[in-house]
């Protein structure tokens, strides 16, 4: 099956909260904003994007209220992170790893990293590392060139 007609299935790591997408990622990457450091406790966060309408999530979730534009989805019961709702794009974001695991496994592929200007580690990794966001998400598209390897800024 390829991944343009799949459906990919996961969950939190207690298995309450449950996620299914349908059809092929609108954009993967990796976001190294402070807000998404903090929320998953890591220095970088591996995203997926899919319209909202292609997105369901059965299970009691508790919402973040942080911001009024992400609304950050996690498991009430494991406290397990698992959504970021995106309200004023129609967007949905899911987490890579929370629909590793099964058999229908999503295949994470990034295109680019964003909030790059905010890493505390470098990556070469040969993507595109803006310093906020792409034009075409918002940003002015400003690059930050890449380091010669990977790991931990001094």
């Amino acid at each position: 099956m390829s991944e343009t007609s799949s459906k990919f299935h996961g969950q939190c790591y207690c298995g309450n909260v449950q996620v299914a997408v349908s059809g092929p990622a609108a954009v993967s990457g990796y976001c190294h904003c402070l807000d998404c450091r903090k929320w998953h406790g890591a220095p970088i966060n591996a995203f997926s994007v899919w319209p909202s309408s292609s997105v369901n999530i059965e299970g009691e979730t508790l919402m973040s209220e942080q911001s009024d534009a992400s609304g950050r989805l996690s498991c009430r019961v494991c406290g397990g992170c698992v959504a970021n709702l995106k309200p004023s794009l129609g967007m949905t974001v899911v987490y890579p790893m929370t629909l590793a695991g099964a058999e229908d496994s999503l295949t994470f592929e990034p295109s680019f990293h964003i909030f790059y200007g905010e890493r505390v580690m470098d990556l070469a990794d040969g993507l595109p590392k803006f310093v906020s966001l792409p034009p075409d998400f918002g940003g002015n598209g400003e690059t930050i060139a890449e380091a010669e390897q990977t790991g931990w800024r001094a």
